[in-house]
């Protein structure tokens, strides 16, 4: 966006060759950086029984301005010119602040992980961009572990589900055993 102000400010034909260029490139770096966020990262940060709700008020935010974007955006080209460029861009770099310092990282965390985090920030009251930055990447034994720290998982449904694959074992044991024995018949 800087470049397609940058370019507009001379008002020549060369520069309307760069603003194109520099439009192209922002557009294209754009669609293959920030522009998937508002599709995925609702979907990871949102705990399961508010996913489908958080992901369709994100999807409709997105939308609307979108949708606002393209409305005025025609508007602004022909009252301030090059100006609107300006704008978007100062517009741009104001939410580089917010991401960075509210937004915690998910790159490689399953999704267990990522409740791990909210509910680290949640009960030691820090941010969650701390307790991202704090917690290392957990196994599938850890992420059990914090989980019932942090009381995500009910002690109760553990031992339920600790039961079941005893018994999905001693099945499997007791069916090797049958098969054994009808081998040795």
């Amino acid at each position: 966006m800087v470049l397609a102000f940058g370019a507009l400010i001379p008002q020549t034909h060369s520069a309307a060759i760069g603003t194109c260029v520099a439009l192209f490139t922002y557009i294209a770096s754009f669609g293959a950086t920030w522009l998937p966020l508002p599709w995925l990262y609702p979907a990871e940060v949102n705990p399961i029984m508010t996913r489908a709700k958080s992901n369709a008020v994100s999807t409709c935010t997105n939308w609307l301005f979108n949708f606002f974007i393209v409305l005025i955006t025609p508007v602004l080209v022909t009252n301030i010119g090059w100006g609107t460029f300006l704008f978007f861009a100062i517009l741009n770099a104001t939410f580089l602040p917010v991401i960075y310092f509210f937004y915690p990282e998910t790159a490689r965390r399953s999704l267990e992980e990522i409740d791990i985090i909210f509910a680290k920030g949640y009960v030691e009251k820090i941010s969650y961009v701390k307790a991202a930055k704090d917690l290392p990447l957990l196994t599938d034994e850890e992420v059990e572990e914090e989980a019932l720290r942090y009381g995500l998982i009910d002690t109760a449904a553990r031992r339920t589900t600790n039961a079941e694959k005893v018994q999905e074992v001693d099945i499997g044991k007791k069916s090797d055993e049958d098969s054994g024995s009808k081998e040795e018949a």
